[in-house]
């Protein structure tokens, strides 16, 4: 089977990076970087033309997350390689050696009735006994993706950031395909921005995950859609508000929340997607 790997970049930790090409460029048979206006593109461009097998896609804006996927994915296909699956990854994620053949091997053992319906597999970041389950909620980074399903629901553009990847998830069972993950720790991914939150680092002592207003209203907004599309449980999209608004509510306090919640809602009810000036909310 032929494998492409595809990478977004976006001012990336270039230490981390190069240990994310170094494993993924091991593992698959083609890496295509595309990169959304990096400060450091050009060292970026650098490293991927210093490795055998990568290939640099530059879009030169920021176009958000699902919509450099969907180039990266247009051009391993159409243009290119013509791979039978895909693994995306965020530039800080980084795959565990051998991950990308225990995965291959793990799928082959299942009966080919459900191999043929496989449409999505996540590679967990977390420790566990390899077990193969289903996955309705998975994220983009970590996924390994049938190329031709990939070319059919990904990616949702407007939603730019958060809630893309389970949108593209959703779109893959709407199809009648299988979304499943791997029970064991396949990648070390790294979620948001660590800081101290008071109260509840105080509780937990050590940092916890944060994400800013700005990155709230996204959260909100395509939640918000997804909700009202009916490929949202309710319980889950309120855990999502609730999950980060307080971090927000305890780090800037409740203006800071007021602004992107009642925002985020408004849009996704106007149908209003896509870029936000992130300034906005400062």
């Amino acid at each position: 089977m032929s494998i492409a790997a595809i990478i977004v970049t976006y001012n990336p930790e270039l230490s981390r990076f190069k240990h994310v090409l170094n494993q993924a460029s091991k593992q698959v048979n083609h890496v295509i970087v595309v990169d959304n206006a990096s400060k450091n593109k050009n060292i970026i461009r650098n490293l991927c033309n210093e490795t055998s097998n990568c290939n640099f896609v530059e879009i030169g804006f920021n176009s958000g997350v699902a919509h450099a996927l969907r180039v990266g994915i247009n051009y391993a296909i159409m243009q290119r390689y013509k791979p039978d699956w895909l693994l995306l990854l965020d530039d800080d994620t980084v795959p565990m050696d051998n991950a990308v053949s225990r995965v291959l091997d793990l799928l082959g053992n299942l009966p080919r009735f459900i191999w043929d319906r496989v449409g999505a597999v996540l590679l967990s970041s977390a420790d566990g006994d390899c077990s193969i389950g289903k996955n309705r909620y998975g994220i983009f980074s970590g996924t390994l993706i049938r190329a031709d399903i990939a070319a059919r629901v990904c990616c949702r553009d407007g939603f730019f950031l958060d809630q893309a990847d389970h949108d593209m998830y959703s779109r893959i069972r709407e199809l009648e395909y299988l979304t499943l993950s791997v029970n064991c720790r396949l990648v070390d991914h790294r979620l948001g921005t660590k800081r101290w939150v008071p109260i509840i680092s105080n509780m937990m002592h050590k940092l916890i995950d944060y994400e800013p207003p700005w990155r709230y209203y996204y959260i909100v907004r395509n939640s918000t859609k997804l909700l009202i599309e009916d490929k949202m449980d309710f319980a889950f999209y309120m855990q999502q508000l609730i999950n980060w608004g307080i971090r927000i509510l305890l780090v800037n306090g409740p203006l800071k929340l007021i602004k992107p919640l009642g925002l985020g809602i408004i849009h996704a009810l106007l149908d209003e997607l896509g870029y936000v000036d992130s300034s906005s909310f400062a």
